[in-house]
């Protein structure tokens, strides 16, 4: 059996409120977002019989795992578990296990509250081990640093300026000033003089060259899409899924560190498109992960939509901005919308809203059908999920 191209369709989206201190729990915003992706497709509990969560535990511990947690709720029913960290990959498995008829109609829920990303807010242990076997805080870097030192190599081998990555903040921001969801929409536009004068995180990032560390919950329901013809919203089917993993979990590089051959996004992508059977150029609105701008210069030359070195230029000629070639991120994206911890969904959700045609006016990319969502983990070489979406 080969990839089910067209024959699985994301049925019901839904997004909570995204807020950088909720009061309310991960598992409250879970169902809040359950329930709501549910009623978007005219479905109830009783019809979900798979499902996959992006917390593998609670944040809370010592406390019920999610996925138990979830089966208990849906009836104590037994759930296909098909899970994987990264959303858009563990969306193309479900693909692939509802056309095999392994499940009818799958969810994938997500909640964060409380736990923080940021190191300088997330806090330590107060006894040893202060770390696990695998962090890369165990000699003193966070997130931040790492980003920073592969952004630092980037501008220095292709001439980048911290205004060309910051030309990737105010295109964030501006789209965010369109999406009444957003959490940073209300604090209005910005300007590169904005992103290059705030205050220092990691040379040469700057605070608005960072992503959000906020909370919020969101759901995606799939269903075959002879099934999903008969629900209540427009189907989006899934024509092509990739996943990818490379070497670099934060603790090592590949040298030299942008090999031409590219790491885990670039092979994504390539399955993703490959499948589909449709190219880059046909791609009308794009939801790629961008926790950094230098990370979103990286997506782009990645998944093939320019060339090594080439992305400032890109995002500077206004092709990812609405009404560009390829608008990309047009809820704010990471930057200006929300980071909720896996906000890999996120992006899968505003690309579906915008091939359904359901965004602002504003904000809505004119006839789009076809589109692409980027989940990713440990920078562009270490794992990612990439999943092609079009209507009929």
């Amino acid at each position: 059996m080969g990839f089910p191209s067209g024959e699985v369709a994301i049925v019901g989206v839904y997004t909570t409120e995204q807020a950088q201190n909720h009061t309310r729990g991960g598992f409250d915003l879970e169902r809040e977002a359950l329930t709501g992706a549910l009623a978007d497709a005219g479905l109830t509990l009783a019809d979900v019989d798979g499902i996959a969560t992006t917390r593998p535990v609670s944040e809370v511990p010592g406390s019920y795992d999610p996925l138990y947690f979830w089966a208990e709720q849906l009836g104590r029913r037994p759930l296909r578990y098909l899970g994987s960290g990264l959303p858009a990959a563990a969306l193309g498995k479900a693909a692939t296990a509802v056309a095999a008829g392994l499940c009818d109609t799958f969810v994938l829920v997500h909640g964060k509250s409380g736990t923080k990303i940021n190191p300088a807010k997330a806090g330590l242990p107060t006894s040893a081990p202060r770390v696990g076997a695998w962090s890369e805080t165990i000699h003193g870097a966070s997130r931040a640093s790492w980003y920073a030192a592969w952004a630092r190599r980037y501008m220095h081998e292709f001439g980048v300026t911290s205004e060309g990555l910051a030309q990737v903040a105010v295109d964030a921001r501006h789209h965010a000033t369109l999406n009444p969801a957003s959490i940073m929409g209300r604090k209005g536009e910005i300007t590169i003089d904005d992103v290059v004068n705030s205050r220092m995180i990691a040379s040469p990032l700057h605070l608005l060259d960072c992503a959000l560390d906020s909370d919020g919950g969101y759901a995606i329901v799939l269903t075959t899409t002879v099934r999903a013809r008969d629900l209540r919203a427009r189907p989006v089917q899934i024509l092509g899924a990739g996943e990818g993993v490379y070497i670099d979990y934060y603790l090592n590089l590949p040298c030299p560190l942008f090999p031409p051959e590219g790491g885990a996004v670039r092979a994504a992508a390539n399955t993703a498109f490959g499948l589909a059977g449709i190219g880059r150029h046909e791609i009308d609105v794009a939801g790629l992960y961008d926790c950094f701008t230098i990370t979103l210069l990286r997506d782009l030359e990645e998944m093939g939509f320019c060339e090594l070195g080439e992305a400032a230029a890109f995002v500077k000629d206004g092709n990812t901005r609405l009404g560009g070639a390829m608008p990309t991120n047009t809820d704010g994206g990471c930057l200006s919308n929300s980071h909720n911890g896996h906000p890999g969904g996120m992006h899968v959700i505003e690309v579906v809203r915008q091939l359904r045609g359901e965004v602002t006016p504003r904000r809505q990319v004119p006839n789009a059908r076809l589109g692409v969502a980027l989940s990713q983990g440990m920078s562009v070489m270490g794992g990612a999920g990439v999943l092609v979406m079009g209507v009929e």
